[in-house]
């Protein structure tokens, strides 16, 4: 709760870090007269407080049907609750509302004007915890208002609030119909906002030749982090008109421009995407390459590589070999040796 400077009658401070001793200040409410006695250092304040409470708002809630004790009076004091509050809540047909309603709503601004807003707005007899709820997150009648406008009359309260807390707002649909996108669903378009599908990103991706994509499909590539950097990298590398699968393939299995340019040094120039990918999802990586050259197996080619790992034939079990005498396997000899140790035992006796 925030209090101005001007109802802190008696105070005298001229700004937030003000300190003085021996100070007395009063803060006026409907519900009563809190009066303080204390000290500031630095704009922190200490000291004690008494609470008197106004009899006229004690009877006039009475004769609302409701008893208050200290502590109610209290709280509705610190929170401005005031009768004229009470008032415009009740006559929006909110008359049962209990004081920690009241509190609440009073604490974020949902008065009775907000509340006969909505109503005009549509939005008729919504429960305390929406209208809370739209007010905390922006949801408010203009709001309603600006939706209309861009095309979306009638949405749910949730949909409201899912807009507002994504931001997909009036303005970001605007931007996505000039995109070429005018058919869109709000769960659409609160996908394209979680998922940084802008309309940048669509006109970025339509300079790069990918059109008619859906917005699934555009999602696909945020979520995966196919940007249209990463699109421009490969193609520099010689991989044009990538089909999406394909992007989308690359940057899960962790296909980059360094792993491209890494095997290409190493002489593997003539790999497809489906090879790159398969050597990515079994751990072919350049380290693995040139720990094989060095223990005399070079040249093998991409498949062979990947039939080694998926039949753990490393380094450690080429030197394992060597070390129990096998010289000179082929390349076949010890993947068979892999996956049938026990016959090459029994060759050996």
């Amino acid at each position: 709760m925030s209090i101005a400077f001007s109802e802190l009658e008696g105070l005298g401070a001229r700004d937030d870090r003000w300190s003085a001793s021996n100070v007395s200040f009063t803060v006026r409410r409907d519900a009563g007269t809190l009066q303080f006695q204390g000290s500031f250092d630095n704009g922190r304040g200490s000291g004690t407080y008494r609470f008197t409470a106004n009899p006229e708002y004690v009877t006039a809630m009475r004769q609302r049907d409701r008893t208050l004790d200290a502590d109610d009076l209290l709280r509705l004091a610190i929170h401005d609750v005031s009768r004229s509050f009470v008032a415009s809540i009740e006559a929006q047909g909110y008359r049962s509302t209990s004081l920690d309603d009241l509190v609440r709503m009073r604490i974020h601004g949902v008065d009775g004007e907000y509340i006969g807003g909505l109503r005009q707005a549509g939005y008729d007899r919504l429960s305390i915890e929406d209208l809370v709820k739209t007010r905390i997150h922006g949801a408010t009648p203009q709001y309603v208002q600006d939706m209309k406008a861009a095309g979306f009359a009638g949405l749910t309260v949730d949909d409201l609030i899912k807009t507002r807390i994504h931001g997909a707002t009036p303005r970001f649909i605007q931007d996505v119909k000039a995109a070429g996108f005018d058919k869109l669903d709000i769960d659409d378009l609160v996908k394209m906002r979680i998922h940084g599908v802008t309309p940048d990103f669509i006109r970025e991706m339509r300079d790069l030749g990918y059109r008619d994509l859906r917005i699934e499909e555009l999602v696909q590539l945020r979520i995966h982090g196919a940007s249209p950097t990463f699109i421009t990298e490969m193609r520099d590398l010689g991989f044009k008109e990538l089909p999406l699968r394909d992007v989308v393939q690359m940057r899960i299995h962790g296909v980059t421009a360094a792993f491209v340019k890494d095997l290409r040094g190493l002489g593997y120039n003539d790999l497809d995407v489906d090879d790159l990918v398969k050597m990515r999802i079994h751990g072919v990586t350049p380290q693995f390459i040139r720990e094989l050259k060095e223990l005399g197996y070079s040249g093998l080619k991409g498949e062979r590589l990947v039939q080694f790992r998926i039949h753990g034939v490393d380094a450690d079990f080429i030197r394992d070999v060597k070390a129990a005498g096998y010289k000179d396997l082929t390349p076949e000899d010890l993947i068979d040796m892999s996956i049938h140790g026990r016959r090459w035992l029994r060759k050996r006796g």
